[in-house]
């Protein structure tokens, strides 16, 4: 009876255009290519200089926005709204919807902060402006999980209401923007782990959709 549910990918290359496999491909090479500068340290006073040529320009108050828009990125936060939609497709018994989404937020999981992280060990910034950034710092797992997260969702909802669409994926590249933005300038993350993670959360974003499509 279970196995009437699980999703079994077919004919996935079939799934996904050849311009998603150009940008894709691009978008690997850009993550690569980034790491390696990252990591060889050819990047450490750019990235120093970006950080405070944002504080030194942003307003005083702006640190309220920063530290409410960190906090809805926050791990605990993110579960709150992966747990909320998966009860919803569900509810609404789209089954394949909600594998991909509990996989690929696991996946994204454990590729960004045991795999990763781990593997190109990247300080944080000195003089954090929040108490719970803690480990190391490339990539950022807010940026990667939450664009993955969000992008989702507005690909669940406009399949249902097309009308949506521009509108939803608009609201959450804003929001993504703000917050990295908000990540670097609280010092809890380097632009460039802001940048790469975007990178790798469109990857894992077109790749669950692909495996999706592929299911259906």
């Amino acid at each position: 009876m279970i196995k009437k549910y699980i999703i079994k990918p077919k004919k996935v290359l079939k799934n996904i255009s050849k311009n998603q496999i150009i940008i894709c491909s691009i978008t690997i090479l850009y993550f690569v290519i980034l790491t390696t500068f990252v990591v060889t340290g050819k990047l450490k006073e750019l990235d120093e200089y970006l950080l405070q040529t944002i504080h030194e320009n942003l307003p005083g108050w702006f640190i309220y926005i920063a530290r409410a828009s960190y906090f809805l990125g926050e791990a605990e936060v993110a579960i709150f709204f992966v747990l909320f939609t998966l009860g919803v497709l569900v509810w609404k018994k789209y089954w394949e919807e909600a594998q991909v989404m509990a996989f690929s937020c696991l996946f994204i999981l454990i590729l960004i902060d045991k795999i990763f992280k781990p593997l190109f060990a990247i300080s944080r910034p000195l003089d954090r402006l929040v108490e719970n950034a803690f480990g190391n710092s490339y990539p950022s797992g807010h940026a990667a999980g939450n664009l993955l997260l969000y992008f989702l969702i507005c690909y669940f909802i406009s399949q249902s209401y097309p009308k949506l669409k521009v509108f939803l994926y608009s609201l959450a590249v804003f929001s993504l923007i703000l917050m990295g933005i908000s990540s670097a300038y609280l010092r809890v993350h380097w632009v460039s782990d802001i940048i790469a993670s975007y990178a790798v959360g469109y990857i894992m974003f077109v790749f669950s959709i692909t495996i999706l499509k592929s299911s259906k």
